[in-house]
């Protein structure tokens, strides 16, 4: 009977004792903490203060201490100001991050320290206020301030990291030579402030300075640079906006800023001038290509040719050129060219030049379109050629349609080719159509009906073979092509009522985002022009203002004080450039091009 009672005792005890242990020793449930730490480190100390004067050229650090652990999250967001080749460095010691220089600070100079997002608490990597340092090696400290933008010259967004300078050197060639007299880097919205600078005139550059040399670099930086002197006036003080701290999240708050300046960012174009490269790609094609645009040809002399049998086109920036040979005999493997044009010499002036080129077929493994060499080396023979055509029913009406050879054509029957209507009754009628070459691709033809095409009805292209003889000898290929005007009713209609036009411009509509362009019109004159069956969504119009007329958007150049050609987007309201195009509807907007670019 006892042993039965301790028995019992000690089953119940065991049974106690794992509840009791299994409650105590449940570990792995995590412990639920608090809220997430968003608490910036906050600066408690800063040794020497802020503002100092007569600071030593050598052997002085800065100390930062924090009430916090704080670590430097990126040495290459602190700047200096100006810059020194050898950068100063900083280091974490405790809760404090001490600044060294190496190298010898500048006489009575004024200096600023930018830290940017450099430095983040150590937990959850909150970044410290931004603080921006200033001292002097002299007496006294500069007190002047400006601020500016830098966007990129082509889509005008926000250029963040450029790296801005001012020169008190005054000639052209400053940021290529010269050192800054102060540098900063733009922000996520491409804003800068240079502070606690002189009131003298300065030169104003941005780059992006690739190799961190804080020097322009024409092969690797693109440059943004100011037509005039700047002079800054404005004094620094507690309560300028400006040059307070902003949050980067903040949209309206960051675009809200004022900017003194607005530079737009470019990739100067090599204006260094020579033939980079040539070729033939077959028989009676090659081409010639050169370094920069524009080339300057004086003469071209194919040997044992014609200059009648020779076919020459420029692409549109007149850096390259194709050729082809109108020739019914064989051509020698080696074409032999005489070419005389301006080329740069060692002193950078275009000078006459003449190259003689001795031009092999680029034999390939599949014969091309312009009568190449199969891999057996046999000619292949064709009885006709195929071409393209490009047919987008959304702008037949305004733009029509083209079709495009591989090779130059001598031949163009333009009444063989047939544009024929078909109405919901199956009755057939030709429609008239203007036919033209393209202006800037010899080899692409253009036709354009003069009807209004109607909803509802069926339209074929008929091209019979023989339309076109191209200068092989060789017929077109017959082509038919069937289209419809779009039938949605929920298409809507854009037209553009041009005003005060004083050049060529080109408008692109594109879009919301501005990286898709869904189409072009190139306007010399006060007219209004239509954009048919556009779905309905955000859309935005682009214009460049294309002053020599070449339809395309050129680039600047520094050293001849070239700006980029002009880049606009129009605004229906102050800072509102996004149109929403609902369905079903036909929309005019009213472009003043003199108000757009001038006021």
């Amino acid at each position: 009977m006892k042993s039965r009672t301790v028995t019992s005792l000690s089953i119940i005890g065991f049974v106690v004792c794992c509840m009791v242990s299994r409650s105590c020793a449940n570990t792995t449930t995590p412990p639920s903490g608090g809220p997430k730490d968003t608490i910036p480190p906050e600066l408690v100390q800063l040794v020497p203060e802020n503002s100092t004067k007569h600071f030593p050229r050598t052997g002085q650090k800065i100390k930062l201490t924090f009430n916090e652990y704080t670590v430097i999250k990126d040495q290459n967001e602190i700047t200096l100001s100006p810059p020194h080749r050898k950068k100063p460095t900083a280091k974490v010691k405790g809760k404090s991050i001490e600044v060294t220089f190496n190298d010898t600070l500048r006489e009575e100079c004024t200096y600023t320290i930018d830290f940017g997002e450099a430095l983040v608490d150590n937990n959850e990597s909150n970044p410290a206020p931004r603080l921006i340092y200033a001292f002097s090696t002299g007496d006294s400290i500069d007190s002047m301030y400006f601020t500016g933008t830098v966007r990129d010259y082509k889509t005008l967004a926000p250029v963040k990291k450029a790296l801005v300078a001012i020169y008190s050197d005054l000639s052209d060639s400053a940021c290529l030579y010269g050192n800054p007299a102060a540098a900063v880097k733009s922000d996520e919205w491409g804003y800068f402030v240079f502070r606690n600078v002189k009131s003298i005139p300065y030169r104003l550059y941005a780059y992006s300075d690739v190799d961190n040399d804080f020097a322009y670099n024409p092969d690797s930086d693109e440059i943004a640079f100011c037509d005039t002197v700047i002079v800054p006036v404005k004094v620094i003080g507690d309560s300028i906006p400006e040059l307070g701290h902003f949050n980067m999240k903040d949209t309206l708050e960051c675009l809200g800023r004022k900017a003194d300046v607005k530079l737009n960012i470019f990739k100067e174009h090599q204006t260094k001038q020579y033939l980079q490269n040539s070729g033939r790609k077959s028989e009676k094609y090659g081409f010639l290509k050169f370094s920069a645009g524009d080339v300057q040809i004086n003469s071209i002399d194919f040997w044992g040719i014609d200059k009648e049998q020779v076919i020459l086109q420029y692409n549109q920036a007149r850096d390259s050129i194709d050729f082809w040979i109108d020739s019914k005999y064989r051509l020698p493997d080696s074409l032999i060219i005489n070419l005389n044009y301006k080329m740069t010499d060692s002193l950078g002036v275009l000078v006459d030049t003449v190259e003689n080129l001795s031009l092999a077929i680029i034999k390939e493994k599949d014969s091309d379109a312009a009568g190449g060499i199969t891999a057996k080396g046999s000619k292949q023979k064709d009885t006709v050629f195929n071409f393209k055509v490009d047919v987008k029913k959304e702008s037949i009406q305004t733009d029509g349609f083209s079709i495009e050879h591989t090779i130059p054509v001598k031949i163009a029957s333009m009444d063989s080719v047939v544009l024929v209507e078909t109405n919901p009754k199956g009755q057939k009628s030709e429609k008239p159509y203007r036919f033209f070459q393209d202006s800037t691709e010899l080899r692409r033809y253009w036709f354009l009906p003069e009807d209004k095409l109607i909803v509802g009805y069926e339209y074929t292209i008929n091209i019979p073979q023989g339309s076109f003889i191209d200068i092989e000898g060789l017929p077109n290929k017959a082509e038919e092509i069937k289209f419809e005007v779009p039938k949605d009713e929920k298409l809507s209609f854009l037209t553009l009522d041009f005003k005060e036009c004083d050049c060529n411009y080109i408008v692109e509509l594109t879009n919301d985002k501005g990286d898709t362009v869904i189409k072009t019109l190139y306007i010399n004159e006060d007219k209004s022009a239509e954009i048919q069956y556009l779905k309905a969504g955000k859309y935005m119009i682009r214009i460049t203002r294309d002053v020599n007329g070449n339809r395309l958007l050129d680039t600047g150049n520094l050293l001849s004080h070239i700006q980029p050609e002009e880049v606009r987007f129009y605004e229906y309201e102050p800072e509102k450039s996004i149109i929403e195009i609902p369905e079903s509807t036909e929309i005019v907007q009213e472009i003043n091009f003199k108000k757009l670019f001038f006021e």
